[in-house]
């Protein structure tokens, strides 16, 4: 790869992303197989798709072709799921056909760290470069674009058969190197969050990381963007992208793998890819505005939190518990977190006394006690209350027991219509319990499956607008 190429644009891998024909070769209906599976993902894939195998005349519906140059047109997108010795004649005949783009599964190249294989690597490069061909893998599961329904991979990638997921609000777009990185990340899609894109970069010979958030920044229906890499050629082309997606007020939360020896000799072995000065890298990133995160499982609650919520019109957080105990939980996160918590005054603190028994708080946690399971009007006054008030930029309820419940539609409504987010801290261990997807769902709520999380991404939100603002730090 050319690691000091500009950056692609959202044009330049139009035609592979966004494909209107997909070329799959090496389809195959052996169960298991690469070729099966990626067959399998296609099935919903609303444009032409074209077959390779000179064993079959027609597989799941679909004619097979004996070779590509027999296909009637140019595809946009042509998958390769075909031995890594048959894979460079087959990128040669792509770019003779006009090809878009090739997803390349076959590793056992850079990554082996053997000379011959990084010069073969280093073939497929030069092909798709002097075609004007965009290359991604090889050693990738391939990717899917949940907005065009194209699932170009051997990987079940999460989201394309929900109905909101990619063109819902909030949508995520995930990119990563690894492919098992890019599967897990998209699964949150299983309890609701909204996927737009998965796009794992595999070896990256030509199209890497940065090439993927520069097109993310320039797709409207991705609201934020999640990057997991462990290394990049040349560090500047990400500190570019990551401006791209600055300059679109695109939020871009990122984690940098490999920072341990043994993580980046790991990562040498996985992809090729070395990881380089590791706090240099977060460090620019963060000048670049990006979000460094270094906990995995924060990345897609606060990358849905932060694609939803509008820029804060306050520091200060208002909480409301139906436990006392939840709320004792929100206090000490938020000083732990350095999160104000200002108390309620004058005509918000009435409104909470009038909706709490006397048994519970008015304070900031408030606990409006157990009752409001059997009277959810009284969560929802205390919400409205809170919401109305100058002093709170945010709403975070915590939720301790998994079922349906209209509070969650009521919050996002009350959110909404007052211009801030609402959290939900789904403390239940039920995680996909009654409850949990619809209330992903909800276009001005946000679910977090722990208090950390929560205020992680409260603590993101509140820096990433003082970045905006130009004030060097508010916290």
């Amino acid at each position: 790869m050319n690691a000091n190429r500009r950056l692609y644009t959202r044009n330049s891998l139009r035609r592979v992303l966004e494909p209107a024909s997909i070329a799959l070769v090496g389809a195959s209906a052996s169960p298991g197989a690469l070729g099966q599976r990626a067959l399998e993902n296609l099935r919903g894939f609303p444009g032409k798709v074209w077959l390779v195998n000179a064993k079959h005349d027609q597989l799941d519906g679909h004619r097979c072709y004996p070779s590509l140059s027999a296909l009637p047109g140019s595809p946009d997108c042509v998958v390769l799921a075909i031995p890594r010795d048959a894979v460079e004649a087959a990128v040669l005949e792509c770019a003779a056909k006009g090809a878009g783009g090739v997803v390349i599964f076959a590793s056992g190249y850079a990554e082996t760290g053997l000379p011959e294989r990084r010069a073969m690597q280093e073939r497929l490069a030069r092909i798709g470069a002097g075609a004007n061909m965009r290359i991604i893998g090889p050693n990738t599961t391939g990717f899917a674009n949940h907005l065009r329904h194209a699932h170009a991979a051997f990987a079940e990638f999460s989201g394309s058969d929900k109905p909101h997921s990619g063109s819902r609000a909030g949508s995520v777009g995930i990119v990563t190197q690894s492919g098992a990185m890019g599967l897990a990340l998209s699964q949150a899609g299983e309890h609701g969050a909204a996927i737009s894109h998965v796009l794992p970069a595999g070896n990256s010979c030509d199209v890497d990381v940065a090439d993927y958030i520069s097109y993310l920044s320039a797709e409207p229906a991705c609201r934020a963007i999640v990057c997991v890499f462990e290394g990049v050629s040349n560090p500047e082309r990400l500190y570019k992208a990551a401006q791209r997606a600055w300059n679109a007020d695109k939020p871009l939360i990122v984690q940098k793998l490999a920072a341990s020896r043994n993580g980046a000799t790991t990562a040498l072995a996985h992809t090729g890819s070395v990881a380089g000065r590791t706090q240099e890298i977060i460090g620019r990133l963060k000048h670049e505005g990006a979000v460094v995160l270094d906990r995995f499982d924060a990345l897609i609650e606060t990358a849905s939190f932060l694609a939803k919520a509008p820029p804060p019109r306050a520091r200060g957080v208002a909480a409301v518990s139906g436990s006392g105990g939840g709320a004792i939980l929100v206090a000490d996160k938020a000083a732990h977190y350095k999160i104000p918590l200002p108390q309620p005054r004058g005509a918000t603190l009435a409104a909470l006394k009038a909706a709490i028994p006397d048994f519970g708080s008015a304070r900031n946690p408030c606990d409006a006690t157990a009752q409001v399971t059997s009277n959810p009007q009284s969560l929802r006054a205390c919400a409205e209350a809170l919401l109305s008030d100058a002093a709170y930029g945010a709403l975070l309820v915590p939720w301790s027991k998994a079922y349906q419940s209209p509070l969650p539609g009521l919050l996002s409504e009350a959110a909404g219509r007052h211009g801030k987010p609402a959290m939900l801290v789904w403390l239940t261990q039920w995680l996909e319990g009654p409850g949990s997807s619809e209330a992903q769902s909800e276009p001005h709520l946000s679910v977090f499956r722990s208090m950390d999380n929560c205020f992680i991404a409260l603590k993101a939100w509140h820096q990433r607008q003082a970045l905006r603002d130009g004030a060097v730090s508010v916290l």
